[in-house]
């Protein structure tokens, strides 16, 4: 049964495996890099937000 696989058919069975892991492998690179880089911006809107307010409620006129 085997022997009746043409090498160029396994070929392209290899190659189309390697491509859809590689295409999953990028899209939770993406999604991960996107919740990291998101995570940030809330780190850094926070932190100026309590840098306005400080600077706001330390003015002494």
């Amino acid at each position: 049964m085997i022997k009746n696989i043409n090498s160029g058919y396994f070929a392209l069975v290899v190659v189309g495996v390697i491509f859809f892991a590689l295409q999953f492998w990028w899209l939770s690179m993406t999604i991960r890099n996107g919740r990291n880089q998101r995570d940030e911006l809330k780190i850094y809107e926070t932190d100026d937000i309590r840098k306005r307010l400080e600077k706001i409620f330390s003015r002494t006129d």
